[in-house]
């Protein structure tokens, strides 16, 4: 009997004791969801940078020796802008601190990206340099160092990044060899060096078909070396192997065959590409413009009505059909049409900006220059 009073006592005891433990444990489970630095976590993930700030902040001051906190916190004052103070926190945790590796890598790369974010690429690329060899052949470090020296202007050596880049199986988002050295060849030409500009751009279009809008660039090369004949072959050639991308030479191919004397010859391109591709709005809106300078204005009303049809939300259609109207004192036929326009233009969008920042592109070409994501300009 005594025994059996013994061990009920036992049990219960035992009972007592994992009922404080749960309780226990679920207090501190409690607290650690609810402390600042999870709270800073979860305001993140939901995208809510204000909130993320005010609680990471809360969490460094609570406990400075959280060293992913104040990465997370510098790296949301970058992405905010407020790049001197992401570079001061991320900075001081280097110097001040005894880090394991594996954190002070985060650092340094949290660092680099403060840095390019200030355009210090110099500054990148030596910090980038201190990283071990395994994190320096990390995609995300080679997109960076193959971006730094790209804007450090050692074209070669960004080159050379991207194909490492390429080799490391990081394909997802990033431009082929091709298409890379194209982009290239539209750096040296912004930048005045017209010879690599060339150099690359020939070597892009033998790669890559991809490469196609290099031709617009061949060309516009071969018009400053005064060379139209050239030039309109260039043109023409991508309108042949890339006719999605034929609208991007338009203007530059009708100011060409008017210099040499053979503006008929745009009637002729405009028809070959309508006929191939009937909803193609801006060889619509071109033939257009042949057909009323050749005096058919009826023709030339019928094929803009006809691009209004197709035209998306780019209205070229209805900026063609008012224009000749307008030319021609229809002006009432011009008001019903610039009507409909405005109806449209409730849906409207921007054309020629970047699909993902929504910036407006200076020219053509492979990369957005606000938020850096590559593009297909056709």
């Amino acid at each position: 009997m005594a025994f059996v009073i013994i061990a009920a006592a036992v049990i219960a005891v035992g009972a007592v004791l994992w009922y404080i433990g749960t309780k226990r444990t679920s207090s501190r489970k409690r607290e650690l969801d609810e402390s600042p630095y999870q709270l800073g976590l979860d305001a993140l993930i939901a995208g809510n940078s204000d909130s993320a700030i005010e609680h990471l902040t809360r969490a460094v001051r609570n406990n400075p020796r959280n060293v992913d906190a104040y990465i997370k916190l510098g790296n949301i004052l970058r992405e905010r802008g407020q790049v001197k103070q992401a570079t001061q926190i991320h900075r001081e945790l280097l110097v001040k601190r005894k880090l394991p590796h594996a954190a002070r890598n985060e650092i340094i790369k949290s660092l680099a990206r403060d840095l390019g974010s200030a355009g210090r690429w110099r500054e990148v690329l030596e910090h980038l340099a201190t990283l071990p060899r395994a994190e320096r052949s990390d995609p995300s470090v080679l997109a960076m160092t193959r971006d730094a020296y790209e804007s450090a202007g050692d074209l070669d050596k960004a080159a050379q990044a991207h194909k490492d880049l390429l080799k490391a199986g990081a394909l997802e988002g990033q431009p082929s060899a091709g298409v890379y050295r194209a982009h290239l060849g539209l750096v040296a030409f912004n930048r005045g060096d017209t010879r690599r500009a060339k150099t690359e751009f020939q070597a892009a279009v033998k790669e890559d078909p991809d490469a196609g809008l290099a031709y617009v660039y061949l060309g516009d090369i071969a018009v400053r070396e005064e060379d139209t004949e050239r030039a309109l072959a260039y043109w023409m050639k991508l309108i042949s192997e890339k006719p999605e991308c034929a609208h991007l030479v338009f203007e530059r191919l009708e100011k060409a065959y008017f210099e040499v004397g053979d503006f008929g010859r745009m009637m002729g391109i405009y028809e070959e590409l309508v006929a191939s591709s009937p909803s193609n709005v801006r060889a619509l809106t071109g033939l257009s413009r042949m057909l009323e300078r050749k005096g058919a204005l009826d023709e030339a009303l019928r094929i803009a009505r006809e691009a209004v049809k197709h035209e998306g939300d780019t209205f070229e259609g209805h900026r063609q059909l008012i224009e000749i109207l307008m030319r021609h004192n229809r002006y009432e036929e011009a008001a019903r049409a610039a009507e409909t326009l405005l109806a449209g233009l409730v849906n409207h969008h921007k054309e020629h900006t970047c699909p993902r920042c929504e910036a407006a592109f200076n020219g053509y070409s492979w990369r957005c220059d606000s938020c850096r994501a590559w593009v297909n300009e056709c």
